[in-house]
């Protein structure tokens, strides 16, 4: 709801603050006194454009601020999350919103203190009010909100498990089965590519036969081999100084053992030296003979020394090729085998993702079907009530019908297109005079038609419509007595759900007001200024009442009509 409307500098108005209430909101005053322009005023706040006039006279300042008290649910809050828009506080309670513009220099905004552009005001502003008269500012006249504004009415939008609900749900689980379907359609040739590749690499992998720790195996044996004549000499020399040589050391000890022989016979402590040196004898004996047996077997094999060269160069071949190393190549290996794995279950997962499409496909058509139908019945519902309120309008022969179309986008099932809300999209259409062909509500020429077109619909919505605040500038155009009383009949009653702010000449629209600002235009010190005031007790509403009956002069008579006007309004 609109609390409060301040406007300083703006057209002709010097500084007025424009008090306002829940219910019906009536602004009434002279032709020309200067309503329109605090409208204007509004209409800036939501994103308007300022025109280039719009200071006024020997200002060098235009301000415009709004204060409104939105629900924390209202789309609003979201926006400005959405804009990243800081110090507007947790969602529900009061916007400030805040717009300038200084003499030859540009124009600021603010939301709640923090600065945003124009752009970004008018897209998180949509929606808080509905100002007549200025169509960028009508939620109705918008025909993307049509849809879900007949939803609303229908309440297939609201509750636990509510139809729209599910609708999405099992919509979203469709689009997830065709994205991923096709996704895997799309890879499938360059799989079947990939896994011949694969398939050719890893033939050859396999046809080596290699196993792990191979190549440094064949490594260690390539060297042996390669010196075998090296090794079997050094072993034959080492045989020589040890056993077989003339003057070898197992020669050498035999002769310390017999010269000490006597020796240890007569003193005990030379046994043991002579039992080391038998000893070692020993051992250089069995050592010489190891050392024969290694030279005589050591004379080498050239015919493996070729076959394990070729072998190794064959697995360092395939090492080079799959990862620098034997042991990464027996990984990749591995890999491969398990990614061909993937690709032949490709076809088993592409059948359950066909099988997963079609069972989406059906759930979503059948609660698409009805969608459908809770639509069609809310439509035919929803043009019923908007052509009842339109009778008692003076435009009883205007037609009102709900179109449905194809929606613009969607997926194709069982030869229908389905699209995130359901499988239609919907637009409302008027016929405002007979033999005039239906078309939308944004082309209806007559301004005061359109208002009391949406006014009517305003009131068959007015349970489920998030727009929290109505503003009607022409809605009394070319009308007036029982018409006039059913116009502020319905405005009054349009107002127990919304704010409703109305500009109006008719005394039967102001009568049923619940809060009533006078408007009028006063001089001083010879400049023309707007002032507003609110007419707070029964006697100033009854005068403004009975000006608007009787001009100027106010006679009896016309205070009692304004009196009875007020009493039957309050009945």
């Amino acid at each position: 709801m609109l609390h409060t409307l301040r406007i300083s500098g703006f057209a002709i108005v010097d500084e007025v603050e424009l008090p306002l209430g829940p219910g019906l909101n009536v602004l009434t005053g002279e032709t020309g006194a200067g309503k329109s322009v605090l409208l204007d005023a509004l209409q800036l706040v939501l994103g308007g454009r300022m025109a280039a006039g719009a200071l006024r006279e020997g200002v060098d300042e235009v301000a415009v601020e709004a204060l409104f008290e939105l629900p924390a649910a209202h789309p609003v809050w979201g926006r400005l999350a959405a804009a990243g828009l800081v110090g507007c506080g947790e969602a529900g309670g009061d916007l400030l919103v805040r717009r300038t513009a200084s003499r030859g220099g540009r124009g600021r905004a603010f939301v709640n203190g923090a600065l945003c552009t124009v752009g970004m005001l008018q897209e998180v502003m949509r929606g808080a009010v509905d100002l007549t008269g200025q169509h960028e500012h009508v939620a109705l006249l918008d025909e993307a909100t049509h849809a879900a504004l007949l939803d609303a009415f229908a309440g297939v939008d609201r509750g636990e498990g509510a139809l729209l609900a599910r609708y999405r749900e099992a919509h979203r689980a469709l689009s997830t089965a065709v994205r991923d379907r096709a996704a895997l359609l799309a890879a499938r040739d360059e799989r079947e590519r990939r896994a011949d590749w694969l398939a050719f690499q890893l033939r050859e992998l396999e046809a080596l036969g290699a196993r792990p720790g191979e190549d440094e195996t064949l490594e260690h044996e390539r060297q042996l081999l390669a010196a075998a004549e090296r090794l079997a000499g050094a072993a034959r020399a080492a045989d020589a100084l040890v056993y077989s040589g003339e003057g070898s050391a197992a020669e050498r000890l035999g002769r310390a053992l017999r010269a000490l022989g006597e020796a240890a016979a007569l003193d005990a402590r030379l046994g043991g030296p002579a039992a080391l040196l038998r000893s070692a004898l020993a051992e250089a004996e069995e050592a010489g003979r190891a050392l024969a047996r290694y030279a005589e077997a050591a004379g080498g094999d050239p015919d493996r020394l070729v076959q394990v060269t070729e072998r190794l160069d064959a697995l360092r071949a395939v090492a080079r090729k799959h990862g620098g190393t034997l042991q990464a190549a027996l990984g990749r290996a591995e890999a491969m085998r398990a990614e061909l794995r993937g690709a032949e279950e490709c076809g088993d997962r592409l059948a359950l993702l066909e099988a997963a499409a079609a069972e989406a496909g059906s759930r979503a058509g059948a609660l698409a079907a009805e969608l459908s139908a809770a639509r069609a019945e809310a439509a035919r519902t929803f043009a019923r009530e908007v052509r009842r309120e339109l009778a008692a309008l003076a435009m009883g022969r205007c037609r009102v019908e709900v179109e449905f179309a194809p929606p613009g986008a969607g997926l194709e099932h069982g030869g229908r297109v389905l699209g995130p809300d359901g499988g239609e999209r919907a637009r409302i259409l008027v016929a405002p005079n007979p033999g005039e062909a239906m078309r939308p509500l944004a082309r209806t020429a007559s301004g005061g038609e359109l208002s009391r077109v949406l006014l009517a619909m305003k009131r068959a919505l007015a349970r489920v419509d998030p727009v929290e605040t109505y503003v009607f500038d022409e809605v009394d155009a070319g009308i007036g007595g029982g018409v006039a009383e059913a116009v502020g009949r319905l405005l009054s009653e349009v107002g127990r759900e919304r704010q409703v702010i109305c500009v109006t000449h008719l005394p039967q629209v102001a009568a049923f007001a619940d809060r009533h600002v006078f408007v009028e235009k006063r001089v001083g010190n010879g400049r023309t200024a707007v002032a507003v005031s609110a007419l707070e007790t029964a006697e100033a509403r009854r005068a403004e009442v009975a000006r608007m009956l009787a001009g100027a002069t106010l006679g009896p008579s016309a205070l009692d009509h304004a009196a009875a006007l007020l009493a039957a309004a309050r009945r």
